[in-house]
């Protein structure tokens, strides 16, 4: 009765297969993924043009997600998804033979893209595998075990670069990356379902776009979630040039704050999933978005990286329940026939934001340090910004949402 109570039976062979992919995902990730702007930087010397270009890489992704979901429904998505995931991983092991700090940051940049590309199109598979009552919980359970697969490899990694370096890391990592997509292919949809979208690529994104003015609850969150958004992105990659060039961080503390952020990580994803049965995942959403003022305002009081840990718990918790109730939310805005077009114009928005606030952030420090200004200037206008995304989330609440659970929700409260 337990297990039926935390994961129904039929749902039980693909979380199998997902979850496997999940831990063996987080072990691919948390061995590479934190350490690509350290290396950069460090080892490089990269600009603060590549580091924005490397932040950019998922946005890119994302913006092109739209176009590509029509496509990638019309086969087979398991394996459509599977396949660029594959060639990430390839991307990522060929970095490794890069010996410029562009070489190097196209590559990261490629990665990133690649991945986030097929994310509307998991989004949908996930739609019909799982219950929608069951989805949130099901989806933090995935979140925590790839966290965990997180946490053990992102602290040993630093141990694994002191003994055969970040290239050798790379490579010790690669089958990992190749396994979990091999256990994500293992996923079935069931028969009598299927995610390939009518009409035309054309007719795919005419109707995406007309959910902003249809959807009234939809497009205030959206527009909340854009300037949010775009606080937060402009002020990633000058973390790193700060952590590197003012405070000095190193592979140990990179792996230490990772970890800190993983380790919160867990138990807030339990939280967030539990928490989402009881609220609406909007009211989630706000609560995570006044959490996310934290890192940019830590960067502005920080003169040692032991400093930034606050940053890295807050982070934890906010990353966690944004995540969540990012996924549930446009779970629930959408029914079974037009999720991927819900998530396809979600994705495109964080695209449009991801593409430009990274540059505009690393720019905005150029100009700063070329002037003699402190660059945490960009700290105070990105945290202002999330701010301004929280204070409209709070208003949107006031639009009644038109999904189909929410309704539920709101009609039983």
């Amino acid at each position: 009765m337990l297990v039926e109570s935390l994961i129904p039976w039929r749902a039980r062979p693909n979380f199998l297969w997902d979850s496997t992919s999940a831990i063996l995902s987080g072990i691919w990730v948390g061995g590479t993924i934190p350490f690509v702007a350290f290396i950069a930087r460090k080892e490089f010397h990269a600009s603060d043009t590549a580091l924005g270009l490397m932040t950019a890489g998922p946005f890119v992704g994302s913006f092109l997600a739209l176009p590509l979901t029509h496509a990638l429904s019309k086969t087979s998505p398991i394996r459509n998804v599977t396949l660029l995931h594959i060639i990430a991983r390839i991307v990522l092991l060929c970095s490794i033979f890069a010996h410029s700090s562009w070489a190097f940051a196209w590559s990261i940049f490629t990665v990133h893209c690649i991945s986030a590309i097929p994310y509307p199109t998991y989004a949908s598979v996930l739609r019909l595998i799982y219950p929608l009552d069951f989805i949130g919980r099901l989806l933090s359970y995935i979140r925590v075990l790839m966290a965990c697969g997180m946490i053990a490899s992102t602290f040993l990694a630093p141990f694994v670069v002191a003994r055969i370096g970040w290239r050798g890391a790379f490579l010790v990592y690669f089958p990992v990356g190749l396994a979990a997509c091999w256990a994500f292919s293992r996923i079935k949809i069931p028969q009598d379902q299927s995610t390939a979208l009518e009409g035309s690529s054309a007719d795919f994104i005419s109707a995406s776009l007309r959910l902003l003015k249809d959807d009234v609850a939809f497009r205030a969150f959206a527009v909340a979630v854009f300037v949010y958004g775009f606080g937060n992105l402009m002020t990633i990659p000058v973390y790193t040039i700060y952590q590197v060039d003012v405070l000095n961080i190193d592979t140990r503390w990179v792996a230490i704050l990772t970890n800190t952020t993983l380790i919160i990580w867990v138990p807030s994803f339990i939280f967030w999933g539990q928490l989402a049965d009881q609220i609406p995942p909007l009211k989630i959403v706000l609560i995570c978005t006044v959490l996310a003022v934290v890192p940019p305002l830590n960067h502005v009081f920080a003169t040692s990286v032991w400093m930034l840990l606050p940053m890295a718990v807050v982070s934890g918790i906010a990353q966690a329940g944004i995540e969540l109730s990012y996924f549930n939310t446009l779970m629930h805005f959408s029914s079974p026939t037009n999720a991927a077009q819900y998530q396809g114009i979600h994705s495109l928005l964080l695209g449009v934001r991801g593409i430009a606030a990274p540059f505009v952030g690393a720019g905005m420090a150029h100009w700063l340090q070329a002037t003699g200004h402190d660059v945490r200037w960009v700290f105070v206008v990105g945290g202002a910004l999330v701010l301004i995304g929280a204070i409209l989330q709070f208003y949107g609440l006031r639009y009644p949402p038109q999904g189909t659970l929410m309704q539920r929700v709101a009609g039983s409260g």
